[in-house]
């Protein structure tokens, strides 16, 4: 089993609760794999999945993907015929148009027309939400988790699990990565 973890946009593999969860994976002897994905400029879906081309997905492996990296990891899957073990969108949104346009017209590129068919990319789909999200609203985190037929993981003002909201570590998520099934 190896991890792999796809953030969104602007960030990078420094971001908030990322290298807490990369040392403490590797402490734990799991493989964990942090592409270094273009963001914001040149950040589209075909310039992320030719970096992530390069990584063998599949089988027992965990992909988490965390805000665009969301929907970015189910299309991805879908798209390659790829399945692994187990998903987990933290903050993740289809086709939502928020209220930052720089953000909201970088993201376009990345949605799907029906998330609701990829559903079978991982044994298991589990999407952690927050109740006061900033960016995404409350319909657009449900609908997405429905669609999947994910497991949802609400936490109480999460926001969006950056370090605005408090996470430079993520306890949850690895517990999570970590469960087995």
């Amino acid at each position: 089993m190896k991890v792999i973890v796809i953030y969104g946009t602007e960030c990078d593999e420094n971001t908030a609760w990322i290298p807490w969860l990369r040392k403490k994976l590797l402490n734990s002897g799991i493989e964990t794999i942090v592409p270094n994905l273009p963001t914001p400029e040149n950040q589209t879906y075909n310039n992320w999945a030719t970096i992530i081309d390069k990584i063998n997905v599949g089988g027992d492996d965990v992909v988490v993907g965390w805000s665009t990296g969301a929907i970015f990891s189910l299309r991805y899957l879908y798209e390659k015929h790829l399945k692994v073990k187990k998903l987990i969108l933290v903050s993740g949104f289809n086709n939502y148009i928020g209220n930052v346009p720089d953000v909201d017209k970088i993201n376009k590129d990345f949605f799907m027309n029906d998330e609701g068919r990829a559903k079978n990319v991982a044994e298991k789909i589990v999407c952690i939400k927050s109740n006061n999200d900033p960016f995404i609203t409350q319909d657009a985190l449900n609908n997405f988790a429905s669609n999947l037929n994910a497991e949802v993981v609400d936490i109480e003002n999460g926001g969006h699990f950056n370090l605005n909201a408090g996470y430079d570590k993520f306890e949850e998520l690895y517990k999570i990565i970590k469960e087995r099934g």
